[in-house]
């Protein structure tokens, strides 16, 4: 199903509407930039759109890849009449990449997960919570191209098809209403005529969060494509929800060739939810019981350190030596710079090498549960070793990007 004219221009206005009454201020921030060429977000809450009008919820979650082109041409003109209603418009300039941004979906199993979407949930635009495990660089991506056909001179405009990785398909016959049919045809794009059109592209993955899953089970991954403003929103160890439409892509076909498909998530929205601040505040009730700890251990400053040790992962009895350890990698260093000019970091590594069962896990876990910025990974997928070394089951890394 499409939809209709009547729905489109029923979206955009309530659309509109809603972001002049709620947002003007946001808008006219926007405005107020200098930068003409840049995109700029405007992030909207769901339920309160979705309490504006219903029928706009039901459009929504039934067509979200066509709604929310809908969306960005409301808000640009929602921008271009509070331009025109602004005061003082010498100060403003019109900004043409503006962008929807949609948050705070309901919390219902049927929009928010915990844990990565299957096949059933492709079309459909969900919230997912993960840990952020890998960022490619941010690369420019060609989305669309313009030919003229050779023999009417008629000018249309060819898409990317992102299901296959933003492959363009030539299309067979001329686009004229008029019947043309011509099979020849020139690209514009790049020449005089016709500039390239290109936007920032990124993929991320993440993996669902290990507190979450139940005892035994292996966390699954997901790719993230983010482009024009979204790309650079979110680092390695993250934790973060996301805000997309499910997807499926597959390389182009080629004969005798099996055909893969992949799930990945088109983000429209990224919120980081351990963003840190700048520096540490810490208040004065934990200030003073800093100082009154080690006023009480003034005489005696290893036996702080012990009473600090024996609260380190407390489900594992004694192994001072080892949580010493653990507690020296999580606490860092300086970093400091020789003679040379070379940067030498304060961090270390930390390999744990250990019969099974001797609480080597156990480390990683408390270590994952108090450092803000994290990741839990296991030798699922890696090389076992060939036996003249540890097995994977007998060795754990502890890494600097803990800290």
């Amino acid at each position: 199903m499409v939809l209709s004219t009547d729905q489109v221009n029923l979206i955009g206005q309530v659309f509109e509407s809603y972001v002049l009454e709620h947002h003007r201020d946001d808008i006219l921030g926007i405005l107020r930039e200098a930068d003409d060429e840049a995109h700029y977000p405007v992030v909207v809450d769901a339920l309160t759109l979705f309490e504006t009008n219903m029928e706009i919820g039901e459009y929504f979650n039934a067509f979200p890849s066509e709604v929310l082109p809908i969306f960005d041409s409301a808000l640009r003109r929602a921008a271009l009449a509070a331009l025109q209603a602004a005061a003082a418009p010498p100060q403003l300039s019109v900004k043409q990449n503006l962008h929807a941004r949609v948050s705070g979906l309901p919390v219902c199993p049927e929009l928010t997960r915990e844990h990565i979407p299957k096949t059933r949930d492709v079309g459909h635009f969900l919230s997912v919570t993960g840990t952020v495990i890998r960022t490619s660089l941010v690369k420019v991506l060609e989305f669309e191209r313009s030919y003229i056909c050779d023999k009417c001179k008629h000018v249309f405009v060819v898409k990317a098809d992102f299901e296959q990785y933003y492959t363009f398909c030539r299309p067979s016959a001329c686009l004229n209403e008029e019947g043309c049919r011509s099979t020849k045809f020139t690209c514009l794009s790049g020449t005089t005529s016709s500039r390239t059109c290109c936007r920032d592209y990124q993929e991320i993955k993440i993996q669902e969060q290990v507190q979450r899953l139940s005892v035994g089970s292996i966390p699954r991954c997901m790719v993230v494509v983010l482009e024009d403003d979204l790309v650079d929103s979110c680092k390695s160890g993250d934790d973060i929800t996301v805000y997309g439409v499910v997807m499926q892509r597959w390389k182009p076909f080629h004969e005798g060739a099996r055909c893969d498909l992949e799930l990945v998530l088109k983000a429209n929205y990224v919120k980081v939810n351990n963003e840190q601040l700048a520096g540490v505040v810490i208040d004065e009730e934990v200030r003073k019981e800093f100082e009154d700890f080690w006023e009480k251990h003034r005489s005696d400053p290893l036996a702080g350190r012990n009473d600090i040790l024996a609260s380190l992962c407390p489900q594992v009895f004694g192994l001072y030596l080892v949580k010493l350890a653990v507690a020296m990698v999580l606490a860092g260093g300086v970093q400091r710079t020789d003679a040379t000019g070379t940067r030498i970091r304060g961090e270390s590594h930390l390999l744990l090498v250990g019969d099974p069962g001797t609480g080597k896990s156990q480390f990683l876990k408390y270590a994952v549960k108090i450092i803000p910025r994290s990741v839990l990974t296991a030798g699922i997928g890696s090389t076992s070793a060939d036996g003249s070394g540890p097995s994977l089951s007998s060795c754990r890394w502890l890494a600097s990007s803990l800290s």
